[in-house]
């Protein structure tokens, strides 16, 4: 699987940065290997230095060089090709992880959790199936997942998530609209549209937040309005999240009311206030 999920990720080192496409950031398995063309070395320092950011949440320069024993020069240059991969984000004196809407840096998060979401997921498809995908990290490790299903229909927003189906016997069929750059998902009136005239008996969606009080939240309201009108077409529909996401509040609610839902797909670390209110409102958990 990640070989193929790989394929659809440029050399890191060809992109702008975090304000631009998904297309500057390493492999989700790898994300901070050095990438090709920088000479062979013992210490990657940039490996080194992006470990210790994305661990601590934000470093400062000075704290870096002198825990890594390196010229603040030195970690300044490593900084800045770890910003250009999407990776970091720098600000005075300091540097903090990329927390953006990028798929693939997100592929880079809690990898093992993720492929275990898709391989449980991947059940809830059958061989002819016409399903609804719209997009996040562990949506994409699932459509990567379920590719080789036969007969398989795919309706998704979401142009990353269209390209994992390449050379696949899949129909894919990509619902139009305003395109996001950063996320790569078209949004607005034709997306909604598109959605209230399509046909889909599964959907799959991915979400930023879940709180008993809350329901489940999204960071983007275009994202959401799309989200809220697959979810009111009442076809089966599944939320595919790590257990980071519970416990957490987004401005763009999605689905207050969870009878709309099936059920949701996630890991073992699931908080118990979660799992027992998703349960009680009749969704089926499978972790």
């Amino acid at each position: 699987m990640d070989g193929d999920l790989a394929a659809l990720i440029p050399d890191p080192g060809s992109g702008p940065g975090p304000g631009a496409r998904s297309e500057a950031v390493s492999p989700p398995a790898k994300p901070l290997r050095a990438g090709p063309g920088r000479p062979s070395a013992k210490r990657d320092i940039e490996a080194e230095v992006g470990s210790l950011v994305l661990a601590s949440g934000g470093r400062k320069v000075v704290d870096l060089a002198a825990e890594l024993g390196l010229s603040e020069v030195t970690i300044r240059k490593a900084l800045d090709a770890l910003e250009r991969r999407g990776l970091v984000r720098r600000f005075h004196g300091e540097a903090r992880p990329y927390d953006g809407d990028a798929i693939p840096f997100r592929m880079g998060l809690r990898v093992e959790e993720k492929r275990h979401i898709a391989e449980v997921a991947s059940g809830l498809v059958e061989p002819g199936d016409t399903i609804f995908i719209e997009a996040g990290s562990a949506i994409a490790f699932f459509a990567e997942r379920i590719k080789g299903i036969r007969g398989l229909t795919v309706l998704t927003p979401n142009l990353f998530i269209a390209r994992i189906f390449r050379s696949s016997a899949a129909k894919v069929v990509v619902i139009g609209g305003s395109y996001q750059e950063e996320s790569e998902s078209l949004v607005g009136p034709m997306a909604l549209e598109a959605v209230a005239r399509a046909g889909f008996g599964k959907a799959f969606l991915g979400v930023s937040g879940f709180t008993p009080a809350s329901g489940f939240t999204l960071n983007d309201f275009a994202r959401a309005e799309l989200t809220r009108a697959v979810i009111e077409r009442k076809a089966e529909t599944w939320v595919l999240t790590d257990s980071s996401k519970f416990d957490q509040v987004h401005a763009a609610a999605i689905c207050d009311d969870l009878r709309f839902l099936r059920g949701v797909v996630s890991d073992g670390e699931m908080p118990i206030n979660a799992r027992l209110a998703l349960e009680n409102a009749g969704l089926r958990i499978l972790v």
